[in-house]
């Protein structure tokens, strides 16, 4: 995945809350929108990995508010710019999972592993509250995963998958479901 500098990131994940970037917006999200809080401690923890003193802060709060807010996911994820999650309740991933650009992940939301294997979710992908996606499965670029669906299998782009087990319901994708797009020229 490519790598983005840490203000690239954060612009871009302001950008898909709000659809402008300020720091005014700035300062209100990170006080009182718990979603964007949630990324920007999970980015955060990430870049500054290495970093000594700003390491044990960044984790420290990323550590707090992934207690808060009861989720499971690993900050050495390799996300994608334009990351939104405006619910973070019971949210889990691994390390190993990969995620692109502007994914809106809901609720509840489980990318797990499958005998040894995780998943890949590509660009422009809206996955529901509830979703589980299980093992090497690649989620197409414009996918839509419905609520409560379970994903075992490959995904392909433009689809919208429904129900246990996940099956396909249409192919009109995601860009009814995608608010405020990040653009790699933005």
């Amino acid at each position: 995945m490519k790598k983005y500098s840490f203000i690239y990131l954060i612009k871009s994940d302001l950008y898909r809350q709000n659809g402008k970037v300020s720091f005014l917006l700035f300062l209100k999200d990170i006080l009182f929108r718990k979603g964007f809080k949630f990324v920007f401690w999970m980015r955060a923890a990430k870049y500054f990995d290495t970093t000594p003193v700003l390491k044990y802060i960044t984790k420290l709060m990323f550590i707090y508010y992934k207690r808060a807010y009861t989720s499971d996911a690993n900050y050495r994820t390799d996300i994608g710019p334009g990351f939104s999650m405006y619910h973070v309740f019971a949210t889990a991933w691994d390390k190993e999972v990969k995620i692109g650009s502007n994914v809106t992940i809901l609720h509840s939301v489980t990318l797990g592993r499958k005998n040894n294997k995780f998943p890949v979710v590509l660009n422009n992908v809206y996955i529901g509250p509830g979703a589980c996606i299980l093992g090497d499965v690649v989620i197409g670029n414009n996918a839509i995963i419905g609520a409560n669906a379970t994903v075992t299998k490959d995904v392909p782009d433009n689809a919208v998958v429904v129900g246990n087990p996940a099956r396909i319901v249409s192919y009109n994708g995601s860009s009814s479901a995608l608010v405020n797009v990040w653009k790699e020229d933005n």
